[in-house]
């Protein structure tokens, strides 16, 4: 009887060793974070040491919203490499990887009230051990660590979706691209809208006050020999490295039709005069 009851001990041990899904945290807290929610891993900030994938799963009851985030990392040369978070649910909090003493932490910039989630991990074929996914402690506290990573939250849907960031406050949307290059949608492909409203300000009323320098059409044309572009237009080159703000465009090009305009009175006001004469 002891023979077996020591196999059954050292078979869970190697089950335990190699397997797959660990359910490593219960996470519930009757208020509402001061701080943030700061977990605290036992997992190693090490060179290679894994390439874990974590579920977080649960509810936030001071929103209503649920929780089902995705995080990926992986650690090389001293860094977090190869990140991601996604969310299936309502719920997407800013979450921030960081090396605290050797280990990783993950914190969860959210405040939320009633706030209860589940996190299970996987991890398989780089060495992991049984021991990293025991022990996981949380605590409400500031952002604790250093070389902390803010994960990018990725949705794909037949093509690319992605959201870095939350959607409702500091998150920037691409379709088609992963890169929005710090505007808050980028689209890598064509859109076709029933309309578009641009706010601009600025507007280029300007051009009728009474003090406004109007450029002379010797002037314009001077600037065309020189530049090849009309004076204050970007050039076929700058369009081409940067794009078109279409409300600065549209305010530079009502400008010149202002202009135009008051050249084509002026002119009339000549031809008049000289019909007279």
């Amino acid at each position: 009887m002891r023979k077996i009851a020591v196999i059954l001990c050292l078979l869970f041990s190697f089950l335990l060793a190699n397997a797959q899904s660990y359910e490593v945290l219960n996470y519930d807290f009757a208020g509402t974070p001061v701080n943030g929610i700061n977990i605290k891993t036992n997992l190693p900030f090490e060179h290679k040491s894994q390439m874990i994938t974590l579920k977080i799963e649960g509810y936030n009851y001071g929103v209503s919203e649920t929780i089902d985030l995705k995080l990926v990392w992986y650690i090389f040369s001293g860094e977090f490499t190869n990140t991601s978070i996604s969310s299936a649910g309502s719920f997407t909090p800013e979450v921030f990887l960081t090396n605290k003493n050797g280990l990783v932490n993950i914190y969860i910039n959210d405040k939320g009230y009633y706030t209860r989630f589940k996190v299970t991990a996987f991890a398989k074929g780089l060495g992991e051990q049984s021991s990293w996914f025991q022990g996981w402690t949380t605590a409400d506290e500031v952002m604790q660590g250093t070389q902390a990573v803010n994960l990018a939250y990725k949705n794909n849907f037949k093509g690319t979706i992605t959201n870095q960031g939350n959607l409702y406050s500091l998150g920037n949307v691409g379709i088609g691209t992963s890169d929005t290059k710090g505007y808050k949608l980028a689209v890598n492909g064509k859109i076709r809208a029933q309309e578009i409203k641009v706010e601009t300000a600025g507007w280029p009323d300007y051009v009728f006050a009474k003090d406004y320098q109007l450029p002379s059409l010797q002037e314009t044309e001077q600037h065309i020999k020189d530049k090849g572009h009309l004076p204050g237009i970007p050039s076929a080159e700058e369009v081409k490295a940067n794009g078109v703000d279409l409300g600065e465009m549209n305010a530079k090009l009502l400008q010149k039709i202002e202009e135009l305009t008051l050249h084509l009175i002026e002119i009339k006001k000549e031809l008049d005069d000289l019909k007279k004469k």
